[in-house]
């Protein structure tokens, strides 16, 4: 048998069949390396920046006061530093300190009957204001809101509805539910967060039959909703559309 008729006779799949691998080059082999770099540094990037607006935000509220406090000149001597040093360094510093102390003792004059009423009477006053009250009201009752625990509703629980169209499923967060006197329909009033940011999104009006309750937490679902999916538990119980009751 010839060399040919061996060729021909080769079975089909075989290794004579398989396609060089092709070699890596230096630009494909950078692009994979920095890519990979750049996901690994993403989480830690992000929260830099949290960290950095969080920083810009504490300055901001102490940062005059700390400037004064470190500029006297008995702290300067008892602490050694010039008065470059104090302010460029130590001020920003001490401001994120004084500004963790002053939301400390915030949080500790609500839990004390004479700290209610001080913060009752700060409230009474801005929702006076003709510029402000809208503005502070609002943004009051959007955080009770999303505050889980603590007297805020919070949201009660998480449902699946149909957006933005038929088939489409969308998580949810049921906000309220709310009657129509003329004809009993109940309805219930979701918040649907966006990805990333959960924090914007849409409002619907829904009778409770269009939605399917989960046995989701809210912790789960806003992991889920943050991460695009990606944090989702390969196994999740999806509900069926119910009379809006979460089954027991």
């Amino acid at each position: 048998m010839t060399d040919t008729e061996i060729k021909n006779t080769a079975p089909s799949g075989s290794a004579a069949d398989v396609p060089p691998a092709q070699p890596v080059t230096f630009s494909s082999h950078l692009k994979s390396v920095f890519i990979g770099g750049l996901i690994a540094l993403v989480p830690f990037l992000i929260t830099l920046w949290i960290l950095n607006i969080l920083f810009q935000i504490a300055v901001s509220i102490s940062g005059k006061a700390a400037s004064v406090l470190v500029g006297f000149k008995f702290i300067q001597d008892f602490t050694h530093l010039n008065d470059y040093i104090a302010q460029a360094y130590v001020a920003p510093v001490l401001a994120v300190i004084m500004t963790i102390l002053f939301i400390y003792i915030v949080g500790v004059l609500t839990t004390l009957v004479i700290g209610r009423k001080l913060l009752d009477m700060v409230d009474h006053f801005v929702e006076h204001l003709p510029l402000l009250k809208g503005i502070y009201s609002t943004t009051k009752q959007v955080i009770t809101v999303f505050r889980q625990g603590g007297g805020g509703a919070g949201f009660q629980r998480v449902v699946l509805v149909e957006f933005p169209g038929n088939g489409l499923w969308t998580i949810a967060f049921v906000t309220n539910e709310i009657s129509d006197v003329s004809c009993g329909q109940r309805y219930v009033s979701l918040f649907i967060p966006m990805t990333p940011n959960p924090t914007c999104g849409f409002f619907q009006l829904v009778a409770v039959e269009m939605v399917r309750n989960t046995d989701w937490t809210v912790e789960q679902a806003i992991k889920i909703v943050l991460s695009g999916g990606l944090l989702a538990p390969p196994q999740l119980h999806f509900g069926d559309k119910t009379s809006g009751q979460k089954k027991s």
